[in-house]
């Protein structure tokens, strides 16, 4: 598969979690803002990043390229809101505040990351209520 279909794919998976959690969403493709999400009257502009399992010397990681263009530019509030970050071979999301990567160009994830049963529920109400401190569950 190479990285255009990867990229589809993570887009893909993200979508359907954040409908499986009840979130309106669209894939939309505008730049460095690959979905639309809306909860409560607000928007939340994402941009997917996705990785499968890889090798880094002695253990197994996910590696994530969080920044955009081709010159490495880290990406910043400007940009999106969240970060999606996508395991693909397990097909599991673990969302970040776009400020919460202080300007990481690339990030390093365990797999046990992507094992709790409510990650994409626990990391999806983490960014709205971090981007939302206002906010009533």
């Amino acid at each position: 598969m190479g990285a255009f279909e990867a990229g589809k794919l993570g887009e893909y998976i993200c979508a359907s979690r954040l409908m499986k959690l009840g979130v309106s969403c669209e894939i939309v493709n505008l730049d460095t803002i690959d979905i639309l999400a809306y909860v409560e009257q607000q928007m939340f502009r994402i941009q997917v990043k996705s990785s499968k399992l890889k090798k880094h010397g002695n253990s197994l990681g996910y590696q994530f390229a969080t920044c955009y263009s081709g010159r490495k530019k880290p990406l910043t509030i400007a940009h999106c809101d969240i970060v999606a970050l996508v395991a693909t071979d397990c097909e599991r999301v673990l969302f970040k505040p776009v400020e919460c990567l202080k300007g990481q160009v690339t990030k390093r994830i365990l797999p046990r990351k992507f094992d709790r049963d409510d990650l994409e529920y626990k990391s999806w109400n983490y960014c709205l209520d971090y981007l939302n401190p206002d906010r009533q569950d």
